[in-house]
């Protein structure tokens, strides 16, 4: 067993709070959005690099390559990467020591220091990736989303701000903290979880469904009122996850939102409960028992014979409404092409299921969903 918490974890209520706890100054690079620098960073000093200027959605291969041109022409001495989890995904590269382009870079075995300082800021509530040294990105040549670890892309800090959640869209809010549901409830199940990652994810998993709870009971004005709750948990998702990766829902996930551009945490979101049905069929004694258990334990148990997992999905309905997948324009014999795909570009994830997912098993989820 092997676990470890890389980064310093700090906590404060306001950007303005954070700024002079940390020093920002001339000497650093500040990598956000333009929308997140005028909401909140309004006369912050430091030097800037736009996320913007370089991709209006998620981040491609093609895309950092020109991040990585631009920022290696700046002199700074420290990156703070503040925005969702495309943006510190990006950071975790654009720190390093290498000359290498993006292809470069993920070649294997490939592992540059780092040769800035990082601090990791995130805007939303639901990869965690400010704790872990993963990078993931689309690459359409190849037709899929491919993710990378990086030793020296751990942060020195990682900075949760409250009044970050009050600013983004419900959307954003609604996707992200699905991904970190998803985080943990992976997690938990994979093969290679601990006693140490298993009461991280835990945690993690009865907070958000706890504030999904509040939601459906009272609206989304209570959102707020669980900000730091929901910013811890995708926090201890992120732990979890960079001791031990995800399976079956990000790898089928990923695949899916790279063929029809759809935002990460809105693709684990829609494969999320499919897969855990499959799971619960196939080995229904194991760690799986308790997370029906946990879901049963905060939304009871129907009286109309609904399992835990149906349960969740119309919960999430609720909470991160999503579509059928013809609807984001997946045709019904695609679902072999994509179970293929999935196996093919995915095993660093598809070996961390709880239990195997044959190409049948991963076609009938697509097939599910249409």
């Amino acid at each position: 067993m092997k676990f470890a918490v890389h980064s310093q974890i700090h906590g404060y209520e306001t950007f303005a709070q954070f700024s002079q706890a940390h020093h920002i100054s001339e000497r650093d690079l500040i990598f956000t959005q333009r929308f997140l620098h005028e909401t909140l960073m309004q006369g912050a000093p430091g030097q800037t690099l736009f996320y913007d200027d370089f991709c209006s959605g998620e981040p491609t291969d093609i895309a950092v390559d020109e991040m990585l041109v631009a920022v290696r022409k700046l002199g700074f001495e420290r990156l703070i990467a503040i925005g969702g989890g495309s943006i510190l995904d990006c950071a975790k590269m654009l720190a390093l020591d290498s000359t290498e382009n993006v292809a470069g870079l993920f070649a294997a075995g490939v592992q540059p220091k780092r040769k800035v300082g990082l601090v990791l800021v995130p805007t939303t509530c639901g990869t965690g990736c400010e704790v872990t040294c993963v990078s993931v990105l689309d690459f359409p040549s190849v037709g899929s989303k491919m993710g990378k670890g990086f030793e020296a892309g751990f942060a020195d800090h990682a900075v949760l701000i409250d009044e970050v959640l009050a600013k983004i869209p419900y959307y954003v809010f609604a996707t992200s903290s699905a991904d970190a549901l998803v985080h943990a409830l992976e997690i938990y199940l994979a093969p290679g979880a601990n006693d140490y990652t298993d009461m991280f994810c835990l945690h993690a998993a009865r907070a958000i469904l706890q504030g999904y709870k509040r939601i459906v009971e009272h609206g989304r004005d209570v959102i707020q009122q669980d900000a730091k709750s929901y910013l811890a948990a995708s926090n201890m998702a992120g732990i979890a996850l960079a001791n031990v990766l995800c399976g079956g829902v990000h790898a089928i996930a990923m695949h899916f939102g790279s063929a029809h551009h759809v935002p990460h945490g809105e693709a684990t979101r829609l494969f999320l409960p499919a897969v855990f049905k499959v799971y619960f069929e196939k080995q229904p004694e194991g760690k799986i028992a308790a997370v029906a258990s946990l879901i049963e334990g905060i939304f009871g148990r129907p009286a109309n014979g609904e399992g835990p997992f149906d349960t969740l999905d119309r919960v999430l309905a609720t909470v991160v409404p999503t579509k059928r997948l013809n609807e984001y324009g997946m045709s019904a014999g695609d679902a072999h092409l994509y179970a293929n795909k999935v196996i093919e570009t995915q095993q660093r994830l598809l070996v961390n299921n709880y239990v195997p997912l044959s190409n049948h098993d991963i076609a009938g989820i697509y097939s599910g969903l249409m």
